[in-house]
């Protein structure tokens, strides 16, 4: 049962809404039956005090102490439900004067509370046969002497209602709280129908299957958001796919050119023999293709490690004009080879980690000097924007379209073959600042205006 208890939300729910209920209306009827019985009580003791002013009416007529000696019953009789009412009259020395108790009943004498006592002056008794009683004691006239009048009262028949009462109250709580479990669970099977039908639409979802979306019409409320989420989480996955599968056929493509470069020159090699110079330039060529080759899986195995928040940055307050500085003389003999010349203007300080933040700025220039006009300035320039640092690098060269600009930062995306230069590139710099970007919270991006073509890097301010 405690098994089922926790694995059934259904169960727990309709559990406890049942014991709410059942607290609930266990609760009222308690509450009814005092108010009940209060009123009763206090009903029969208004009653209790009228039987003794009847009977110190009755003291104070004429003849009234010849009466009690001959027929003491009368002071009885004169009372509504006289078979279970008791009257004791006293003498001014307490002497008994007369003791109608059919019954044999012993209840106690309260004192005397005067000619008009309230219901203060009641006080409680049991029978012999456990029922309660109620005995209040009262002064009267009788001829020229003051005596006491005792007036009790059994009342067997109101335990046996209240007993009745209570039992009818426990009856109508386990009905409720049985109706309550009955109702509870049709609810929640209904109201739940929702999360099966989530959890069947999830129990469908294949690789072919990812564009299908829960439909949100029905949908309660409070069930929009995990709906919501979950369509989100099938968007993602769906890009994810569609980017996963479309960088699995690029690096196939791109593996299988080098591998086919290393396969053919080797085979055309060995197909007969060769002089010492054609197997030195034949190894030579073999090593660039898997340089290529390695730096290809080096940059792979660096986004992967990106994508699982698997890189560790170190990062610290940076002068950004030196960074851009130390990035530019590395590349100033490639440069040289255009007659390019590189220009580093501005000044602010970067948050980032120096070894990720040349790694990106190298990435950026790298991509800017093989593609740049010959003869042109490429202009790194670092400055504050509000809440942002941003570097940036610009260079002039061929236009690029539009189209092409949102999708310069993903895996192997060649925007044309006039800009595509496979010597040195794998394809994966640009995606690399990406995700460099990505784990230092800012953003990398790229603005065209013509042939001149500027790169942005903007870093949380430090």
């Amino acid at each position: 049962m405690s098994g089922a208890l926790r694995g059934s939300l259904t169960l727990r729910v309709t559990l406890v809404f049942t014991l709410i209920v059942a607290l609930a209306a266990s609760s009222l009827g308690v509450y009814l039956y005092r108010a009940f019985a209060g009123e009763i009580v206090r009903r029969d003791d208004i009653q209790l005090l009228g039987k003794l002013r009847q009977v110190q009416t009755l003291l104070g007529r004429p003849g009234a102490a010849e009466l009690l000696r001959a027929q003491p019953d009368v002071f009885r009789d004169t009372m509504s439900g006289q078979e279970n009412s008791l009257v004791r009259i006293l003498g001014a020395d307490g002497r008994l004067l007369a003791d109608i108790n059919a019954l044999g009943e012993h209840y106690p004498v309260p004192p005397s509370a005067g000619a008009a006592p309230g219901t203060s002056a009641i006080a409680a008794w049991t029978t012999r046969r456990g029922d309660p009683g109620r005995v209040v004691a009262g002064s009267a006239r009788l001829d020229a002497d003051e005596v006491t009048v005792v007036v009790a009262r059994a009342y067997a028949e109101r335990s046996a209602m209240f007993a009745a009462y209570r039992r009818q109250i426990a009856g109508a709580a386990a009905v409720s709280a049985l109706a309550a479990a009955l109702l509870a669970a049709l609810m929640l099977r209904r109201g739940l129908r929702p999360l099966h039908t989530m959890a069947e639409h999830a129990a469908l979802v294949r690789p072919g299957t990812l564009a299908r979306r829960l439909d949100t019409a029905g949908v309660p409320s409070e069930l929009l958001p995990l709906a919501g989420a979950i369509n989100a989480m099938l968007d993602r996955l769906q890009a994810g796919y569609v980017r996963l599968s479309g960088f699995s056929a690029d690096l196939a493509h791109e593996f299988r050119t080098p591998v086919t470069n290393l396969l053919g020159q080797s085979q055309v090699m060995l197909a007969q023999a060769r002089s010492v110079a054609d197997y030195e330039a034949l190894t030579a060529s073999n090593i660039e293709e898997l340089e290529r080759l390695a730096r290809m899986i080096d940059s792979m195995l660096f986004l992967a490690r990106a994508e699982q928040d698997e890189v560790r940055l170190q990062r610290r307050p940076l002068a950004a004009l030196d960074e851009m500085r130390k990035v530019a003389d590395f590349y100033d003999g490639m440069a040289q080879e255009r007659a390019l010349t590189l220009a580093c203007t501005g000044d602010a300080t970067v948050l980032a980690d120096a070894a990720l933040l040349r790694r990106a700025l190298a990435n950026v220039l790298s991509n800017a000097v093989r593609h740049a006009d010959e003869g042109s300035t490429i202009v790194l320039h670092a400055e504050a924007q509000g809440e942002r640092t941003v570097l940036s690098v610009t260079n002039s060269g061929l236009p690029v379209a539009p189209a092409h600009l949102a999708h310069l930062f993903e895996r192997f995306y060649r925007a044309d073959t006039a800009r595509s230069d496979a010597e040195g590139s794998t394809g994966l710099g640009l995606s690399i600042v990406s995700a460099i970007m990505v784990l230092h919270g800012g953003e990398a991006g790229v603005q065209a205006d013509g042939g001149r073509i500027t790169f942005t890097l903007a870093f949380p301010a430090a």
